[in-house]
């Protein structure tokens, strides 16, 4: 993904930038509102994540969405690329959706591969994706990001399908129900001592970034950090979510910068 620069340059306004945890802002999910409680660590998850986290096996602290996005208004033509496999508008011969997403993967990688590294506790020996859970479909002809991480030189080396759904109904009721169960997924293959970096499209609950990073860990995996290319949030959910949108928004998206390296203080580089 040599051109990942200029695949992704005209569109930088369709991102927008993932706050570092503060108060106010979830530290797994990135987006809010936290609840903080100054008897545990200063900088608490949101209800969601505290949901989506409890009654696994074990879930990862370490989710990194690239851009936020939202389902209408500024913020839904992002949405629309990603979750409704929409080509950005662009003139003849422009990206395609996977040819999107793999640029994306690849400059965001590129330029904090040391945060993520860091975020594992060493350098990655595998690269997965979160796949379907449409079980009547087959997993790798339909669900985009195997194609899309086999697109991104960086990663390609390492990755490795090794997640599969579950052959547990209740298990993937529940992930439809966006409630975590480990059970939805089915590791092959051997993961343990791995340090693997699961990448998916969207994250919205995290309930399946959760069940598949506790199915993960239960098959021996040392580290999982998730990797997602937008985070759904609902600007007008609460005040504090509609503050959170309006400084996501505050400035043009920078791919140098990223929730784990911002400064946990303030928020675009700026005191809170």
């Amino acid at each position: 993904m040599g051109d990942a620069f200029a695949v992704t340059r005209p569109y930088l306004p369709l991102f927008r930038n993932v706050p570092a945890a503060r108060p106010g802002v979830c530290h797994v999910c990135h987006w809010g509102p936290n609840e903080r409680r100054p008897v545990r660590e200063p900088y608490e998850m949101c209800a969601s994540c505290r949901r989506t986290t409890g009654g696994v096996f074990r879930h990862t602290p370490h989710v990194v969405p690239i851009s936020l996005c939202a389902r209408r208004g500024d913020g839904a033509q992002l949405y629309d690329i990603v979750a409704r496999q929409r080509d950005p508008a662009s003139p003849p011969g422009g990206p395609d959706r996977s040819r999107f997403l793999a640029a994306t993967l690849a400059r965001f990688h590129r330029a904090h591969r040391a945060c993520l590294t860091r975020a594992a506790g060493g350098e990655f020996t595998l690269v997965t994706t979160v796949p379907g859970t449409r079980t009547e479909r087959p997993v790798e002809a339909f669900h985009p990001m195997p194609r899309v991480v086999g697109m991104v030189g960086e990663l390609t080396g390492l990755h490795r399908p090794v997640l599969l759904p579950g052959d547990s109904e209740s298990a993937l009721s529940r992930l439809a129900r966006r409630e975590s169960d480990e059970r939805a997924f089915h590791v092959i293959g051997g993961v343990r001592g791995a340090r693997v970096l699961l990448v998916d499209d969207l994250f919205v609950s995290g309930a399946r970034v959760q069940s598949a990073a506790a199915a993960l860990f239960r098959a021996g995996a040392t580290a999982v950090v998730a990797l997602v290319v937008a985070r759904l949030v609902d600007p007008a959910s609460t005040s504090a979510s509609a503050r959170n949108w309006a400084r996501a928004s505050a400035e043009l998206f920078d791919f140098e910068r990223c929730c784990l390296c911002a400064p946990a203080a303030g928020f675009l580089g700026r005191p809170a």
